[in-house]
């Protein structure tokens, strides 16, 4: 039986990603304030040509997969480095305000002890 907390936490992350990144890519309906050294790390992604977009596009589909209950330790996974990154940019370039990086590191980190038995397999040498 699966955990209603679990299920919350999956779908509650998978919305953060799919919606963050469908205004990013997308919408642009809201951009968020950036201090000043936030704002060069994000130009230099976005002038990079393609490096903004690919982690947008990765959270798009990692998002989609977490809803949809596809692949979730793989997306999990490919999520970890993207949330370790939000954390500390929100924790290095955006101080005072941490904003979601704690939650979504959190949630990911959560989701991914859930599935601890599976993701055991990869450890393996």
């Amino acid at each position: 039986m699966i955990d209603l907390t679990y299920l919350i936490v999956r779908y509650i992350l998978g919305g953060i990603l799919t919606v963050f990144a469908v205004n990013a890519l997308f919408i642009k309906a809201f951009t968020p304030k950036i201090p000043p050294r936030g704002a060069l790390l994000m130009g230099a992604m976005r002038d990079s040509g393609y490096l903004l977009k690919f982690i947008q596009w990765t959270e798009l589909v990692v998002g989609v997969l977490l809803i949809s209950g596809y692949f979730i330790p793989a997306a999990l996974l490919i999520l970890m480095p993207i949330s370790i990154n939000i954390f500390l940019f929100h924790l290095f370039l955006a101080p005072p305000i941490l904003g979601p990086g704690p939650l979504i590191l959190g949630m990911n980190v959560f989701l991914l002890i859930s599935h601890w038995d599976l993701l055991k397999l990869f450890l393996k040498p």
